[in-house]
């Protein structure tokens, strides 16, 4: 008997609950883009994620005894426009949610990440002004950016506060596994090389205006390498939204680099007409860059939007760092100070 009952017991804790609620959920996006750049050919490709990345995800909930709902998740980007069978990881969670707010840890989405999303209209797509200037390792907040998500990350959301405000705190015990991985080897006096980061954020949200503001800081090798601030703001006229960003980072204490964005969504009937603009104010003397975007969306049902973009992004002449499509362009040699342009036109269907 004693054997039986360990045996139930074990099976309960290694098998997926029959009774939980699991939904599956995705993004299919395809676009036709037509590129060019400074000293690369023009070329017309067919592209997946014009307007949003192309994922796939899976969500199971179940609600607790003590009122709790306890929530795993995975989702990965996928390519709709290849044969390839790579998935890119978006988020690895499991959380817990209550009347204390939710606490989660995994591969997550950062505060970061969510700021971005937040006063950016055209975030996590192929023709985002900000993400053309933020993309990479330079800034640590935004939807491309280097703080975009955590590995093995901790995350704590406030509830509502006063029915205004909300406040984020998020902990990746290792940012980057290339540079030293969970780096358990530190118990045996192995050099630290690892990565990890703190975000904090507080957003306001109150009728028509939405504000918030978030810290981020990345330390290497047990020393801070850099740190950085992010403010965002919106207000809905009625007859336009608008919605801008500001972040700023230092380096080990030293000068800054800055980045900023003002857009604007004004509907017309099932649509909007989307116009965003972005730049960045580099420590380094003629590293700038500025990129541009004006879009059109259709709702073509709940589900189902069509749309049409131009996107451009100039530089500096003493660097090639800037391109549309988040940078894609610069892999090709774009030439030193050449701009790059493209337009789009694509369907997304979410599911």
């Amino acid at each position: 008997m004693q054997k039986k009952i360990i045996a139930l017991a074990v099976a309960a804790a290694f098998s997926a609950p029959a009774f939980a609620d699991v939904t599956a959920n995705g993004i299919v996006d395809a676009a036709i883009i037509s590129a060019t750049g400074a000293g690369q050919k023009s070329d017309m490709i067919a592209y997946s994620g014009g307007l949003s990345t192309s994922r796939l995800g899976v969500t199971a909930t179940e609600g607790l005894d003590n009122g709790w709902t306890v929530i795993g998740a995975v989702e990965y980007g996928i390519d709709t426009q290849d044969n390839g069978s790579t998935l890119t990881a978006r988020k690895k969670m499991l959380a817990v949610a209550g009347d204390f707010g939710t606490v989660a840890t995994g591969y997550l989405q950062t505060t970061g990440y969510d700021m971005a999303v937040k006063f950016d209209p055209t975030a996590g797509s192929a023709v985002s002004p900000l993400q053309n200037v933020t993309k990479g390792g330079v800034f640590v907040m935004g939807t491309s950016a280097e703080g975009a998500r955590g590995e093995r990350a901790v995350a704590y959301i406030s509830p509502k506060i006063a029915d205004a405000f909300t406040v984020a705190v998020n902990y990746s015990t290792s940012l980057i596994t290339a540079l030293g991985g969970n780096n358990l080897g530190n118990l045996t006096g192995t050099a630290d090389t690892k990565h990890t980061a703190f975000l904090a954020s507080v957003n306001y949200d109150q009728g028509p205006l939405a504000v918030g503001g978030a810290y981020a800081t990345v330390t290497a090798a047990g020393t801070e390498a850099a740190k950085e601030y992010m403010f965002g703001a919106s207000y809905d006229l009625g007859m336009a939204k608008l919605s801008g960003t500001y972040q700023s980072r230092a380096w080990n204490g030293g000068d800054t680099d800055k980045a900023y964005s003002f857009s604007a969504v004004a509907p017309v009937g099932a649509g909007a007409v989307v116009a965003s603009f972005a730049g960045t104010k580099m420590q380094t003397a003629s590293t700038n860059g500025t990129s541009l975007t004006l879009a059109y969306l259709q709702n073509l049902s709940k589900t189902v939007t069509g749309y049409a973009a131009y996107s451009r992004a100039s530089q500096d002449a003493g660097t090639n760092a800037y391109s549309v499509a988040n940078g894609a362009l610069v892999a090709g040699s774009l030439d030193a100070g050449g701009s790059s342009s493209l337009v789009a036109v694509g369907l997304r269907k979410k599911f």
